[in-house]
């Protein structure tokens, strides 16, 4: 179920471990940050395009590139974020778990 949650895809396993609430809330921010996250491929792309230029303007490239970069850097938070709460949720189901099989 941990390798699930850190390594695949964050949420499922918890999802899977019993708590479906934040299991299905850690998915989809994972899923949703996941794709914002494209914004900053968008933006490395273009910095690479325009990095062989004689002349880099850093104003004109952010005036272009500066809403990708945003939409990226959040979604890359979010991602950070959702994946960060699967781990503590993992610890803590495994926890749960380990209590149980004591008893």
């Amino acid at each position: 179920m941990a390798g699930i949650n850190l390594l695949a895809w964050p949420g499922i396993g918890t999802f899977v471990g019993g708590h479906k609430v934040s299991g299905a809330i850690q998915a989809l921010m994972a899923l949703i940050g996941g794709i914002l996250s494209l914004g900053l491929i968008v933006v490395l792309f273009n910095f690479a395009l325009k990095i062989d230029s004689t002349r880099f303007d850093i104003e004109a490239f952010m005036a272009g590139n500066g809403t990708y970069l945003i939409v990226g850097v959040t979604g890359f938070c979010l991602l950070a974020f959702a994946w960060i709460w699967a781990a503590i949720s993992s610890y803590l189901i495994a926890k749960q778990l380990h209590r149980e099989v004591r008893q």
